[in-house]
Parts: C-alpha cells; structure tokens; sequence
C-alpha cells in the first residue's frame, strides 16, 4: 500500500501525544479487563501496542501499510506485518483486543465496510476511533459522523460503549481527537461486555449521541467556515473586521490546554 505515504517526520511529531493518550485510556480499560493479545489495525510505529505491552499484554500484533517497517516499532515485542488496509483483511488468528484509531479516514471510503469487516474478524472487543466529519488533518479524505461507524459495529451484533469520552473529555493530558473519537465496540458475550455492564456501563441504544462535537474540533471547524467566507468576499468589498485571535502564546481557545502557538496557531 504505497498511495498514502507518511513519512517518520509524520509519526514523530504524534507518537508523544499518542503514547501519553495511550497511557491514560488504556490504564483506565485495563483497571477493569486486561486482554493477553492485542492488534492495532493501522498501528504506525506503534505507540498503542508499546503501552499494552508496558500494562503486560502478552502477544502484540501490528498491520500498516509498507512505508512502516519492523524496525519502526517503539517496542520490539511487536510483530509487525505490512498490508493493504484499503482491502478487507483476513484473520489469520484471533486476538482478545482490536484498535485501530484515526485511520479510517485516511483509507478510500468505499473500503469503509470492509475495513469494519476487518476489524470484527480479528476480535470481538474493539478499540475504534476515527476523525469525525469536517476534521482537519493530512489525507483525511473519509471523515464521518461518529453514527456512520457505530451503524456498521451494531449491524455486526456489537454494542457500543461510550467508556473514554465523559472521562476525558476536559483532560488536556489526552490529545484531543481521541477525547473527541474514541469509543468501544464489544460483542455481546464477551467478558469484557459482562465488566463493563456490571461496573454501571450501559452501551447505547441511540448511535446518534455519540456524534456530540468536542469544542476543540467545533473551534476549528468554525474558523474553517470563517476563513472560507472571508475567501468569497468580492475583491472590492472591504473585509469585515477580523474577529479577536488569541495571542502566540495565549492559551488556545479551543480549550486543547496547549499554547495557541502550538495548536490552531500552528
């Protein structure tokens, strides 16, 4: 799979805030189950699998595409195999625990049910995320409500869990797209579905709530709209006054902790 390139420059400027996200969600998942084996579905060098292995995870299993190699991986524990994610993948084995976050919407979207299928042939708890609609970031070229992705789990017999949002959603320890993106998809049956009810869990029955919008995707979002008007204004109308922008090193208004500077200043 060489049609999206990324490049180590692309992994090393995320695998500080993925690794320091990881920590704080997989920490509280594991408080309450720990899976023996885990697989990342679009792993990178993989900062979600180097945090299960330092939480004892046993067998560590990564798939990306051939700009990744094994000699990539934070943690050299991982088998790393390179694959075509824009194709449906079989499961050679299963594991107790899939993840696979902010990848789909680098991948076609008439992939997007397979990539699904993909996911729940190789586990049946699984960790998703994936930008939402409108969210900015390199190739993201199948950007969905959150609804889009939890219709195709609960048509495969999962139930949706809302586990990571409520808990961190004002944590600006956590990057902010996965405080925005990530949620659990656990098959009935499943041990971890039995914990997760019986510590007051519910999984939810209406998909669409969970396409609530982080005020840090809405601030960009909204001066995205604002920078298109002020593009169609005709040439010989003055521009309406710019509205207030925090200073280079102002706390960022979109609530991401980070310094403007540093985040929508960027």
């Amino acid at each position: 799979m060489t049609a999206i390139p990324y490049d180590e420059a692309f992994y090393a400027e995320q695998v500080d805030g993925s690794l320091r996200s990881a920590r704080a969600y997989l920490q509280r998942l594991f408080a309450l189950w720990r899976p023996d084996s885990a697989i990342d579905v679009g792993c990178g060098r993989g900062a979600w699998l180097a945090v299960c292995g330092e939480c004892g995870v046993g067998r560590l299993t990564g798939l990306d595409g051939d700009w990744i190699s094994p000699e990539m991986m934070l943690d050299p524990n991982i088998v790393f195999r390179r694959t075509d994610l824009r194709q449906e993948i079989a499961a050679g084995e299963r594991h107790d625990l899939a993840i696979s976050l902010e990848v789909a919407e680098h991948l076609p979207p008439d992939s997007s049910d397979g990539f699904v299928r993909t996911l729940v042939a190789h586990a049946d708890a699984i960790l998703f995320g994936a930008a939402y609609l409108g969210q900015p970031g390199r190739d993201h070229i199948n950007t969905r409500p959150h609804s889009f992705w939890a219709d195709k789990f609960l048509a495969q017999g999962y139930a949706l869990f809302d586990f990571f949002r409520p808990h961190f959603w004002s944590d600006n320890e956590v990057d902010p797209w996965y405080r925005q993106n990530t949620f659990l998809y656990v098959r009935p049956g499943h041990p971890l579905h039995a914990v997760l009810t019986g510590a007051g869990q519910a999984p939810l029955q209406d998909a669409r709530f969970v396409d609530c919008i982080h005020p840090w995707l809405y601030f960009e979002m909204i001066q995205q709209f604002q920078a298109r008007q002020q593009r169609m204004l005709p040439s010989e109308r003055s521009a309406p006054a710019a509205p207030h922008r925090a200073g280079r090193n102002d706390p960022c208004p979109c609530g991401s902790g980070k310094k403007y500077k540093h985040c929508h200043g960027a």
